[in-house]
């Protein structure tokens, strides 16, 4: 049992400060809208969150949708839209409360740690929490966190952590320093519980058992650190106690593969991004967010993944060898820091799944990733002020951290707000230093949906220089430039949009538009007899019945009266083009 301690109703005044700085710390994500940031394509214009609730509840547990298994996250998002359709502050209020929630549980629980460290253990109540508070503002307040906090998409983070927080804290009350029996066998089914919550938001949270083992070395002195722990049979209950940790998180992995691998597009292959080049890039991964966390400089909404390595970068040579020597300077003197090491464990377990050794998506890191993985060194520092002894350098580190503090309240309100809009959004990532592909095309759709086109066509030359087989960003150019009268130039780009894009049909409907414009209908009914021949092969979910409305009025035009009849009965059997199709009927009479 933890020493007792006698509670102050000033004892509060700590928590509350944790809440309210961390609140108010992120208030310019209140004014912010949804983002070009699979906020559009996960939220705002998401049918399944429009469903009525029972076939809503079947799909969200059931879906892998754009390569997430995150029944929770689903269910949270589905309220908010239930309760304030698509205004954006709500959806935002609610990722700041659960990041609130997280940081308020993150005090608790390193008040929790304090109490079990031997060294700490005799500190005043008044000191153990205000070290607790420093530790847990020290993450909550910091920058790194905008990106999980402000992208709405990204709503899984903050419930994923809250109840791995709860999964975490629920353990350590479970177990007593010094003995491998349980204490409480309630504790421990309430950690249990909330792993699999955790893990139903996001699945990040399946090495959870290895902090777990780290911990049950140091501080709770439960197995030793030698192969004694491995073999002696008194530490059987230990290693048994894991079990459901481990095995909900092997069974968290598969769902993750899983949803991964029917997402399109999502995972890399190996000849796309190798062994090696991953490799690296976890090395790379490592050394970043301890880096961006002691200087929070340059964070974008993305750093893309760079062209496949032909030579390696200095920099992740450099943190090839970082990572090097500190594995073996951790695992030299693994009992005399025992403080570090654990933190060290805990982060690189934390960190592992997200590192790139299962390649998702365009990013070579990302400031989410930080999210859960940097707790550790919150818990590090809290444990390190509360073990100084000399008061010169109590004074000196109080002034430290208070500076570091207010400079990181200062840098997350100016990257919460950044988060203000799309436009803000890539502006930034750009002025940052991270010109890659999706910034330019996503910025390019952000200045063409607010009128800016003249602007958005300069963004997408500027993706297609960084990658010219982007079917994406031919299409988007051929958009911009039909827009802009400039059909020559659209032709061409629409014809580099099939060339590269995976699914073609809206590319040839478009450009067949075109041509029909221009009563180039051979060239139209060309395109369009291509769309309707693509949708033959695809499932009923894909389907249009554009296509067919449009080769029947092309089909008119051009005096095939029975082909333009055949192409508009498929029109009629669907709503979103039975009327126009009607009336294209009625002309043929």
């Amino acid at each position: 049992m933890p020493p007792s301690r006698t509670h102050s109703p000033l004892a509060w005044l700590f928590p509350v400060t944790v809440a309210t700085l961390t609140f108010v710390a992120f208030l310019p994500v209140l004014a912010a809208g949804f983002v070009n940031y699979d906020d559009d394509r996960l939220v705002l214009h998401n049918p399944y969150l429009r469903l009525p609730w029972i076939s809503s509840l079947e799909w969200m547990w059931s879906t892998t949708y754009m390569g997430h298994y995150q029944p929770l996250s689903w269910m949270s998002l589905a309220v908010d839209h239930a309760i304030a359709g698509t205004s954006p502050l709500a959806y935002h209020l609610d990722s700041l409360l659960w990041h609130t929630a997280g940081a308020l549980l993150l005090y608790f629980l390193l008040v929790e740690l304090l109490t079990r460290v031997s060294a700490t253990a005799s500190a005043s109540g008044a000191l153990v929490r205000a070290s607790a508070a420093l530790g847990a503002l020290f993450w909550s307040i910091h920058p790194l966190r905008v990106e999980s906090v402000a992208w709405i998409a990204e709503r899984r983070d903050p419930i994923s952590l809250v109840f791995w927080l709860l999964a975490l804290f629920a353990y350590i009350r479970s177990v007593d320093v010094g003995r491998v029996q349980l204490r409480s066998l309630a504790w421990y089914l309430v950690s249990c519980v909330s792993l699999a919550l955790s893990l139903l938001a996001k699945a990040w949270g399946m090495t959870f058992f290895v902090t777990l083992v780290a911990l049950d070395w140091y501080p709770l002195d439960r197995i030793p650190l030698s192969r004694t722990a491995l073999t002696d049979p008194r530490y059987r209950p230990v290693w048994l106690q894991k079990m459901p940790f481990a095995l909900l998180g092997v069974g968290a992995g598969a769902l993750a593969w899983t949803a991964q691998h029917a997402a399109p597009d999502t995972m890399l292959s190996t000849a796309q991004w190798s062994i090696h080049a991953r490799m690296l890039q976890a090395a790379y991964g490592l050394c970043f967010y301890p880096l961006k966390t002691l200087w929070p400089s340059g964070l974008a909404a993305l750093y893309e993944l760079p062209p496949p390595l032909a030579a390696v970068p200095a920099s992740y040579i450099v943190c090839a060898c970082v990572v090097a020597a500190a594995t073996v300077v951790t695992v030299w003197f693994a009992r005399k820091i025992a403080p570090v090491t654990v933190a060290l464990i805990a982060y690189a377990a934390t960190v592992a799944p997200v590192l790139g050794f299962a390649q998702s998506g365009p990013q070579l890191v990302a400031d989410r990733y930080s999210y859960l993985s940097c707790l550790a060194f919150s818990a590090l520092l809290a444990g390190g002020l509360l073990a100084l002894r000399s008061p010169l350098v109590i004074r000196a580190a109080r002034l430290a951290l208070g500076a570091f503090l207010v400079a990181s309240a200062v840098l997350t309100w100016r990257q919460a707000t950044a988060w203000h809009d799309s436009i803000g959004l890539w502006a930034h990532a750009l002025d940052s230093g991270h010109p890659g592909y999706v910034a330019h095309l996503n910025y390019g759709q952000a200045l063409r949906a607010a009128g800016r086109t003249d602007e958005a066509i300069a963004h997408y030359r500027q993706a297609l220089a960084i990658r010219p087989n982007s079917g994406n960003a031919w299409y988007n150019l051929a958009n911009a430039l039909k827009a802009q009268g400039q059909d020559d130039d659209a032709v061409r780009a629409y014809e580099a949009a099939i060339q590269y894009l995976p699914r073609k049909v809206e590319a040839q409907v478009n450009l067949g538009n075109l041509y029909f414009d221009r009563h180039q209908l051979a060239l139209a009914i060309e395109q369009y007899r291509r769309a309707t021949a693509a949708l033959d092969q695809v499932s009923a979910s894909e389907f249009s019945p554009e296509p067919y409305l449009y080769l029947g009025m092309a089909l008119a035009d051009s005096g095939d009266r029975d082909g333009a009849r055949r192409a508009l009965e498929v029109a009629l059997r669907y709503p979103a083009t039975r009327a126009r199709a009607e009336r294209e009927w009625r002309r043929l009479r």
